[in-house]
């Protein structure tokens, strides 16, 4: 009897003991590292943990040299102590306050479009990443960077057609797709993928066109321009408007579904669009467009230029000489990417070898020392250098003085902006860049009330943090005629005069 009661015993110490160990790092470790990770990013007080619970925790992959690791999850209140904008182009926005906090924008509430005042209070679902030595004891946990996991929204699913010749095609591809050649089966599958991706997305955009659909024309699936171009068509159709986001290739693509009429709204890159308005670059032969005209300036979408930290690279300038990747051929950010360097005087010819690999092979690439630099324009944070910057060292480049205002006197589409610190994990400078601004697009020929309704529906309605959408968070009255390259639709211009009447009043 007594042998029993002192295996029970054990039993019941070693339980406890598990638990306990468990819960460490206990509540207050955790709270005190969110709070040191507000205070040494923010120059001045900006946030106060008024209220914390600690509400779980899980393993990571062990870090280098094998240390222990834990995401300690929590549920917070974060009172304001000062106003403070989170749709400030130059601010750490929504997307760079949730990844500080270990969060995703799904996981704030309390952001308000028009800006916060001082006393506010910011809900947060979010985590803390924490690593111990091994052999350590349960008080050596210690806080450190860890890369949040993206949201990713998944494809649509296909639908058949008459089955008569729709059928028998599909049967035909499904044949080419089980049975390609031998010497090369995963690349002719890939190419059959990428064939029936843009079929379909052609098909669904022509059906919506022939049920007299509002079509907003976005960009790639699970990407920024896509779920903002879903937002606005499932916010109208809440209204009782059909109306239907489709997912494109991105801002040509864009172009060409407003040019031949397939798409009513779209988005678009500023400087693209002022080609594509006059002729110019990537419009030259097909000539200028002068009915396209612009709803907004959106969001910015910044020139990130990124090296090793560890490497020799400190500015523009030593990019000489060195192998660079400037974004997917034919693409607007490698012609933005080639601008910028030229403003540097560096051109093609001034760089040992100069690829397009386009950001996610790119960073593969220089994480492996095949290139030197990769330049993007992208939203900031973008997921991707949140995830490389969290996980390995990387630096990101200022900008000339002396090319942002070069670059400003000869494209008026450019935006001078600055990267502040914090914008990325280990980011501890700010970054002086330029930035190509997303705009809304449309046709002359638009009706007004069209026009209204949708810079209501996105300036007054849309709570673009609450559907996940960093980007979106950015879009402010304050910076709507920020970088527009395009005219005005005459009905976005009278929007806007009496925003700013009323805002003034």
């Amino acid at each position: 009897m007594i042998k029993g009661f002192l295996r029970v015993a054990a039993i019941v110490l070693a339980l406890g003991a598990t638990t306990a160990c468990e819960r460490m790092p206990d509540e207050a470790t955790v709270r005190d590292a969110l709070q040191g990770a507000i205070g040494s990013t923010f120059e001045e007080p900006t946030f106060e943990v008024a209220a914390f619970e600690r509400v779980g925790s899980g393993p990571l992959t062990a870090g280098d040299g094998g240390t222990e690791r834990k995401i300690v999850y929590y549920n917070a209140d974060l009172r304001l102590l000062r106003d403070y904008s989170f749709n400030d182009w130059e601010a750490l926005n929504v997307s760079a306050i949730a990844s500080l906090l270990g969060a995703t924008e799904h996981g704030l509430q309390g952001v308000r479009r028009d800006g916060n005042a001082a006393g506010d209070t910011l809900r947060v679902r979010g985590s803390v990443g924490f690593e111990r030595a091994d052999g350590a004891t349960d008080n050596d946990w210690r806080p450190v960077v860890i890369a949040q996991s993206p949201v990713t929204q998944p494809p649509t699913l296909d639908n058949t057609g008459p089955p008569a010749v729709a059928r028998g095609l599909v049967d035909q591809i499904m044949a080419l797709f089980e049975g390609p050649p031998a010497d090369n089966a995963s690349q002719a599958r890939a190419i059959i993928t990428e064939e029936l991706d843009g079929a379909y997305r052609q098909i669904t955009l022509r059906l919506d066109r022939l049920q007299r659909a509002f079509v907003i024309a976005g960009g790639p699936r699970g990407g920024e321009y896509d779920l903002i171009a879903q937002t606005i068509a499932a916010s109208i159709a809440a209204n009782g408007v059909r109306s239907t986001g489709v997912s494109t290739d991105g801002t040509v693509d864009n172009l060409r579904l407003i040019s031949d009429g397939s798409a009513d709204v779209a988005l678009a890159q500023n400087d693209i669009a002022a080609m594509a308005s006059r002729g110019e670059g990537l419009y030259q032969e097909a000539g200028a467009d002068p009915d396209l005209r612009a709803l907004a300036s959106l969001f910015p979408e910044s020139v990130h230029i990124v090296v090793k930290e560890d490497g020799p690279i400190r500015t523009v300038a030593d990019l000489r000489g060195k192998r660079v990747d400037m974004g997917l051929p034919s693409s607007g950010s490698m012609l933005t990417a080639r601008a910028v360097l030229e403003a540097h005087g560096l051109g093609p010819q001034d760089f040992s070898e100069v690829t397009g690999l386009g950001p996610s092979r790119a960073v593969e690439a220089l994480n492996a020392g095949e290139i030197d630099a990769l330049v993007s324009v992208i939203n900031a944070p973008a997921r991707l250098f949140q995830r490389v910057s969290a996980e390995s060292h990387i630096r990101f480049l200022p900008l000339d003085t002396q090319a942002i205002q070069a670059l400003g006197q000869s494209s008026g589409h450019l935006v001078p902006l600055t990267l502040p610190p914090g914008i990325y994990p280990r980011q501890t400078e700010p970054v002086r860049t330029v930035a190509v601004t997303a705009l809304l697009v449309g046709r002359r020929s638009m009706p007004d009330v069209e026009v209204t309704t949708m810079l209501d529906t996105v300036f007054k309605e849309i709570d673009f943090t609450a559907v996940g959408s960093g980007a979106g968070a950015m879009i402010s009255r304050g910076r709507a005629e920020s970088g527009l390259s395009i005219p005005l639709h005459p009905a976005a211009e009278a929007w806007l005069g009496d925003q700013s009447t009323a805002a003034t009043q």
